[in-house]
């Protein structure tokens, strides 16, 4: 049995980065479970010291077999008070729902989907300092780069050699897998570094981010290695302003679908509106693609404390292809850049 929407009595969290957040726990298992009187987290043996040394206002219990199946065998032996019980549906396997409905047979049970992600979304104090953190070793990794040679060299040997330097530079580990795509490789907007080498006179596409205490940076360059065929140079320009006018219109209270017309309505003028086909940017946290999300169809609104990336892009099959990102913090009035290093095309040799 299921109430409507917001009315749930307990709230039971299973997808680990709302886990962290909530907790501090930086382990691959655990759960937490909120009642009306209760806060629990729950992990297995492996995990007993860091629990004790991680978790912060919640009881710790160490369970057999898995965190979930662990904490509803606790409700259940405890008769615990949980009146309706929220889950993260949109988080959670099939599996886990099953062995949870199974072991919970006549609880009920609201889907509480995106609760604490709305609680990530507007960070503050430390969760800062380590997002601006991550955006400094990001900015490091780029100009390390831009003076580097990349020319004759594999895309998986720079990616390779980018991740070093971050790690190296006190980066946790990659909050994805970096991109790294030149030549008519640039017109894929994911497209991970492979065993092409990188040539004279095309484009070089770079997405990237470190991480810090758990936060992810994310930006994107595209750099030239050499003179450009006109058409890639206007692709540039128009990426490039596209983006500017995306920037200045972050702010709190700025809706997310108008933020992303800004750079849609002047690439659409451009001739290039078939070629933009992702939305403008997202929430980054605990997570590199969080909430919200900056597109054409988000009801959502900015909030000054929020972190998004703005990141327009043109993709020409057989062409190439131009993105720039980078990760922004709203504030109201003018919105702080995280990421700065220089956006102007940049020649890499």
């Amino acid at each position: 049995m299921t109430r409507a929407a917001g009315k749930h009595d307990s709230l039971l969290v299973t997808h680990l980065p709302n886990v962290r957040y909530l907790t501090g726990f930086t382990g691959s298992s655990g759960c937490v479970l909120t009642t009306p009187t209760r806060r629990l987290f729950f992990t297995d043996f492996r995990y007993r010291a860091q629990a004790a040394r991680e978790v912060k206002g919640f009881d710790v219990r160490i369970v057999p077999g898995s965190a979930i199946e662990g904490c509803c065998r606790h409700i259940t032996a405890r008769n615990l008070k949980t009146g309706v019980i929220g889950y993260e549906g949109a988080r959670m396997s099939l599996a886990a729902y099953k062995l949870m409905r199974r072991l919970l047979k006549g609880f009920r049970f609201h889907d509480a989907s995106g609760a604490v992600e709305k609680l990530r979304a507007v960070k503050k104090g430390r969760e800062i300092t380590h997002l601006r953190q991550a955006a400094a070793i990001t900015d490091a990794a780029y100009r390390k780069l831009s003076r580097s040679k990349v020319i004759g060299r594999t895309e998986k040997e720079i990616g390779w050699t980018l991740e070093c330097f971050m790690r190296q530079s006190g980066s946790g580990q990659m909050p994805f897998e970096i991109i790294v795509a030149s030549g008519p490789r640039s017109a894929h907007p994911h497209g991970v570094a492979s065993d092409r080498v990188i040539r004279e006179g095309e484009l070089l596409m770079i997405d990237m981010g470190a991480s810090v205490g758990g936060y992810c940076a994310d930006a994107t360059r595209t750099f030239a290695t050499g003179p450009l065929r006109p058409r890639l140079k206007e692709i540039y320009k128009t990426v490039f302003e596209a983006q500017q006018l995306a920037m200045d219109g972050v702010a709190d209270g700025a809706g997310c679908a108008a933020v992303d017309a800004l750079a849609r309505e002047h690439i659409n003028a451009a001739g290039y509106g078939e070629h933009f086909g992702h939305a403008l940017g997202h929430g980054v946290g605990l997570e590199a693609h969080e909430a919200p999300v900056l597109s054409s169809r988000s009801r959502e609104v900015l909030i000054s404390g929020m972190t998004v990336t703005v990141e327009p892009g043109i993709y020409v099959e057989r062409v190439g292809g131009v993105r720039i990102e980078d990760t922004v913090l709203v504030r109201r009035g003018k919105s702080t850049p995280l990421t700065t290093f220089p956006r102007e095309l940049h020649i890499l040799r």
